[in-house]
C-alpha cells in the first residue's frame, strides 16, 4: 500500500516555502514552533547582518548556529540562477549513458547478493575450519559489499526520483524498494519531503539528531544527553531501524491535530510491520531454514550469521556516510525558517547545511555519491553519479559568494562529528540552570506522568521504546 501521493519528479527547490510564512506552515502541517532556549555554549549576543549571531566575528564559530541567509536577497537571487544553469545543464544531457550505469549497478546488487549466498552456504559444509573461515569472509565481506550498494547508490537515489526519466519498470521512485526494514513510503515522507525541505532548522528537520543525539545548543540539554556517545553507537549498529521507525515518530506529532490521525497511524505503521516481517522473515528465518534443509545445519548457520554481520556492516556505514555529511564542525543549523525564503535562499541553506568527504571512485560510488551531500542536497533529483562533475563548479560559485564549501578526508570530517556529538552531550552553566529550574516547575506534574507511563508499559511491551509501543498501538 502506498502512503503518498503519486509524486512526480522531484525538484531541487521547494515551492512551498516562497507562498507561506513560519506559522502559517506550522498551522497546515500541525508542526510545533519550538520555543529556542535562551542558554547556549556560545556568549552569542546581537545578530549581525548576515543572519549569524555570535560573540567574537573575528574568530571561527565551531558548530554555528544563523537565524537567515548570510548574502542578500539580490546576492542569492544571482547564485541561484547559476546554480539552476548547471542543474538545467545536466538534466538537459541526461541519456543511455546514465540508463546503463543504474541498471549496472542493479546487476551488481542482483549478482553480488547471489554469489555471496552461496559462499555462505558453502561455508558451512567445508570440513577445513580455515577454509570455513575463509569463505565465510568473503561471502560476508561481499553481501556487505552488495547491501551498501543496494541502500546507497541504488535505492537512495532512485527512490529520489533521479531516474524517474527513464520511466523504467522498476527503477523508479514509485514501485522501487530497498533491502531493509524501512518501508519506501515512510522514508520518502520523513527524508525526502521534511528533510529535504526543512534541511537543517531545528523542530522542523528532524534529522537534526533523530530525535535521540543532541548536536546543537538549540536543543535544551537534559540528562540524557550525557549518554549522547552511547546513544550514538546504538544509532549506528541499528541504523535502519531507527530510520524505519522515524517516521512514525514524526507523523505522531505532524498529524496531532488532524481528524485522520489515527486512520493515517494505522496505514503508516502497518505498512512498516508489513516491511519488518518481510525482511525479518527472509534474512533469519526463510534463507538460512532452506539452506539448512538443503545442505545442513552448518550451512543453515553460516547464512544466518553472515545476513546478521552484513546487515550491521551496512548499519554502520550508512551511518557514518550520513553523520559526516551532516553534523561536522562547520554544518551550519538553522534556528527557523525565514518565511521569505527564496529559491536562492533555499540554496545557500543547503549548501551551508552540508559537508562532503573526499575520496576515490569507488567510495563516491560506496557512498551512493553521498560523499558529495552538498551538490545532493541542492540537486536531489538529478543522478548521483554526476555530482563530482559539477563539484567544482558548484564549489568555484561558494568561493565567488563567500559562502563555505565544507569538505575533507572522511578521517577528518568523522572526527569532526564525534567531536560535535560529544560536545553537546555536556551542558554550560547556563544551561544546567535551565534544567535545573525547568525540572522544578515540573515537580507538580510527576505523579501523573509516573501513573500515565505505568498505564502505558504493562506486559512484554514495557522493554520496547516508547515509539515502538506507539507504533503497535497504531497498527491494531
Amino acid at each position: 500500500m502506498r502512503l503518498l501521493p503519486p509524486m512526480n519528479t522531484a525538484h531541487s527547490a521547494v515551492p512551498i516555502l516562497t507562498t507561506l510564512t513560519d506559522a502559517q506552515l506550522a498551522t497546515q502541517e500541525n508542526l510545533p514552533l519550538k520555543p529556542q532556549p535562551t542558554h547556549s555554549h556560545h556568549a552569542y549576543t546581537a545578530m549581525n547582518g548576515s543572519g549569524f549571531r555570535k560573540s567574537d566575528p573575528s574568530q571561527p564559530m565551531r558548530y554555528p548556529t544563523l537565524t537567515g541567509t548570510p548574502l542578500t536577497k539580490a546576492q542569492t537571487e544571482a547564485l541561484g540562477e547559476e546554480l539552476q544553469a548547471i542543474y538545467q545543464t545536466v538534466m538537459d544531457s541526461l541519456g543511455s549513458d546514465d540508463a546503463r550505469y543504474i541498471q549496472r549497478v542493479y546487476a551488481t546488487v542482483v549478482y553480488s547478493e547471489l554469489v555471496a549466498r552461496g559462499l555462505l552456504a558453502t561455508a558451512g559444509r567445508l570440513s577445513s575450519r580455515r577454509a570455513q573461515v575463509g569463505t565465510w569472509l568473503l561471502g560476508t565481506s561481499l553481501l556487505s559489499f552488495s547491501k551498501i550498494l543496494n541502500n546507497m547508490e541504488l535505492g537512495h537515489n532512485v527512490m529520489h526520483g533521479q531516474y524517474d526519466w527513464m520511466q523504467h519498470p522498476h527503477l523508479n521512485s514509485q514501485k522501487f524498494d530497498w533491502d531493509n526494514v524501512c518501508a519506501a513510503p515512510l522514508w520518502q515522507h520523513s527524508h525526502n519531503y521534511l528533510h529535504h525541505t526543512f534541511t537543517n532548522i531545528v523542530g522542523r528537520d528532524h534529522d537534526v539528531g533523530y530525535h535521540l543525539i543532541r548536536v546543537t545548543d538549540e536543543q535544551p540539554w537534559t540528562p540524557s544527553d550525557r549518554y549522547n556517545l552511547l546513544s550514538t553507537a546504538v544509532l549506528a549498529f541499528g541504523f535502519e531501524w531507527a530510520v524505519a521507525f522515524h517516521d512514525i515518530q514524526i507523523s505522531v506529532e505532524e498529524y496531532a491535530d488532524s481528524p485522520e490521525l489515527h486512520k493515517t497511524m494505522q496505514q503508516k505503521s502497518r505498512a512498516l510491520f508489513a516491511k519488518i516481517a518481510r525482511q525479518v522473515g527472509k534474512d533469519y528465518i526463510a534463507l538460512p531454514a532452506t539452506v539448512g534443509l538443503t545442505l545442513g545445519r552448518g550451512s543453515a548457520i553460516s547464512t544466518l550469521s553472515g545476513n546478521m554481520t552484513a546487515n550491521v556492516a551496512r548499519n554502520l556505514w550508512t551511518w557514518a556516510v550520513i553523520f559526516c555529511g551532516h553534523f561536522t564542525e562547520q554544518a551550519h543549523i538553522y534556528t527557523q525558517l525565514d518565511p521569505n525564503e527564496s529559491k536562492g535562499d533555499w540554496y545557500v541553506r543547503q549548501i551551508l547545511g552540508s559537508s562532503n568527504i573526499q575520496g576515490s571512485k569507488w567510495f563516491h560510488i560506496l557512498t551512493g555519491n553521498l560523499s558529495h551531500q552538498i551538490e545532493h542536497h541542492i540537486f536531489p533529483d538529478m543522478p548521483a553519479r554526476r555530482y563530482a562533475s559539477i563539484a567544482p563548479q558548484v564549489q568555484a560559485i561558494c568561493q565567488k559568494y563567500n559562502l563555505a564549501y565544507n569538505t575533507g578526508r572522511f578521517g577528518t570530517q568523522f572526527r569532526q562529528v564525534m567531536g560535535r556529538i560529544h560536545h553537546f552531550s555536556k551542558p554550560s552553566k547556563q544551561e544546567w540552570q535551565a534544567y535545573t529550574q525547568s525540572v522544578s516547575n515540573a515537580d507538580s506534574m510527576n505523579s501523573q506522568n509516573i501513573e500515565l507511563e505505568a498505564q502505558t508499559k504493562k506486559g512484554l511491551g514495557r522493554f520496547l521504546p516508547p515509539i515502538v509501543r506507539q507504533a503497535i498501538s497504531y497498527a491494531w
